[in-house]
């Protein structure tokens, strides 16, 4: 009998195991991965807002859009770009790209037209 003993205890031990498999792979799919991403026209370029942030409101304004992520201020209009007060022109044809990370910084990109 001390057969059966051994056969019923690696039957249990490959059943635990076989349920932490299956514990470990249905959490990997739970990661918070929510990303969200938003795409403006402003004339002849785009204004992409992507990323983790809470709140985003836009707004037009004169001659382009004004859009606040998560207490930055973005306004673009048809030469220029301004990110929280920062002023940059902006060629013909170039598109901006904003991302929010987690940390709630801002990452603008200003992408060279095709």
């Amino acid at each position: 009998m001390p057969w059966l003993m051994r056969i019923l205890v690696v039957l249990a031990l490959v059943l635990a195991l076989v349920i932490v498999i299956v514990v470990v792979i249905g959490n990997i799919g739970t990661r918070e991965a929510t990303n969200e991403a938003i795409a403006l026209t402003v004339g002849n370029r785009t204004l992409t807002v992507a990323g983790h942030y809470e709140n985003l409101t836009q707004e037009s304004v004169a001659d382009g859009i004004k859009i606040i992520v998560d207490g930055h201020e973005i306004v673009v209009t048809a030469d220029q770009l301004s990110v929280d007060g920062e002023t940059e022109v902006l060629e013909p044809g170039e598109n901006v790209t904003v991302y929010v990370p987690k940390d709630g910084t801002t990452q603008v990109k200003v992408n060279p037209p095709k």
